[in-house]
């Protein structure tokens, strides 16, 4: 299935979008750019979802993926988006900004829509202009934009310095090296990738994992696709992750907010980019494991992971089930099966790409600094003791301890 044919840009759609608040007016290197800040997204539906079918995006720069965490995450909490588009002289849209609004200490800080839970995070940028920016350009842009928004700092993170071939023009601005990278499997005939990156005896150990699994019953690699199927599998996959999370002394992230966003991601119509697809494999009817994703402009991104307890999981059912996955993949003929942020001895395994990624903590204004500063410190010492195994181990079961002692 191809992504691509999803959506049409429309310059049409593009040009007759209305902006929602007055704009104000950038001097940049290529000409005027007028700026519009806005937290109604009904408002840009019809421009956003034209910009992400002609824009290189993942599904969390979605208009859909957007809207679902706005309402499911943002409102309960009395938080709203921060969504910035810039035109150029011409009235082109040159860039669309998914922000929200945060809060430490005090001062509101910008930060992706959806960061949280979300791999990669950047704007859409069209082709030309994330090209033509320069590092004064989008400096400017960003200022005004969180003075608009009364933001103190952004605090952007997990982001690539490009995409699909297009620079990220924010790469230009102060950054530094995030605490994880991303990793992808670039995708061709399937025979010759699995037997590029898996021995022959390391394909026989999995072949021979499958037939065990297979004598124990009916064996079932499969998508959820009907409602009721949908939320029990995602209900499944929260009872899963929770345990996992308890065993590895790590909080849980799925709160009912968090469940509810992707509730609604997993019911959306079949043809949105923004569609949590469900997969899943399962013996005599009890899932093992799941690897759910979304499909946006060629490249299958998985999300959501998990794996069952008890025998069963000493057969790898989380690795027969990719495998499968990405089988199915490269039968589509999709680009990319990307497996998020992350190590993780599966990604080792298959990734042929990593992508290095960046943070950027900047101070908007001078009080900002108390924000950028010790968060940046921070990363910056999650990314020494994530890189190195010895002090990983340490952290990973002080964690667990600290974590078994509050509970």
């Amino acid at each position: 299935m191809s992504s691509a044919a999803l959506f049409r840009p429309s310059t049409e759609v593009v040009r007759a979008a209305t902006l929602q608040s007055d704009p104000s007016f950038v001097t940049t290197s290529f000409g005027t750019v007028s700026l519009c800040v806005t937290d109604d997204l009904e408002s840009l539906r019809l421009l956003w979802e034209s910009l992400q079918a002609a824009m290189p995006c993942t599904a969390a720069q979605t208009y859909e993926w957007g809207r679902a965490w706005a309402e499911h995450v943002l409102a309960p909490r009395g938080d709203k988006p921060v969504i910035v588009v810039g035109y150029g002289p011409d009235r082109t849209p040159l860039f669309l900004w998914p922000f929200e609004m945060g809060t430490r200490a005090g001062l509101g800080f910008l930060k992706w829509l959806g960061q949280d839970h979300a791999n990669y995070s950047m704007g859409l940028f069209a082709p030309e202009g994330a090209r033509a920016f320069t590092r004064s350009d989008i400096s400017r842009l960003l200022h005004e934009a969180g003075r608009q928004a009364g933001a103190s700092a952004a605090i952007l993170e997990s982001q690539p310095f490009d995409w699909d071939g297009v620079p990220n023009p924010f790469a230009l601005l102060s950054h530094q090296r995030a605490p994880n990278s991303g990793y992808a499997v670039k995708l061709d005939d399937f025979d010759a990738l699995y037997e590029g990156q898996f021995s022959k005896r390391s394909r026989q150990t999995v072949d021979r994992k499958e037939r065990r699994l297979r004598d124990m019953g009916a064996l079932d690699y499969g998508w959820a696709e009907t409602r009721d199927h949908k939320v029990s599998l995602l209900e499944t996959f929260f009872a899963q992750k929770a345990r996992q999370f308890a065993a590895m002394g790590v909080k849980d992230v799925f709160n009912e907010d968090a469940r509810a966003f992707y509730q609604d991601l997993a019911l959306l119509p079949e043809d949105s980019p923004s569609r949590l697809r469900l997969g899943y494999l399962a013996l005599n009817g009890n899932v093992l494991a799941t690897f759910c994703g979304a499909l946006c402009h060629d490249r299958m991104g998985v999300v959501l992971s998990s794996l069952t307890e008890g025998e069963e999981q000493r057969q790898s059912p989380g690795g027969l089930l990719l495998r499968h996955q990405i089988e199915e993949a490269c039968a589509a003929g999709l680009k990319f099966f990307d497996l998020g942020v992350g190590q993780a001895r599966h990604k080792d395994e298959w990734s042929n790409i990593v992508y290095p990624l960046f943070d950027s903590f900047i101070a908007l204004k001078p009080q900002g600094l108390s924000l950028t500063l010790p968060l940046s410190a921070a990363a910056r010492v999650k990314g020494v003791i994530k890189s190195n195994s010895t002090l990983w181990a340490v952290a990973q079961d002080l964690r667990k301890r600290l974590n078994s002692r509050d509970g």
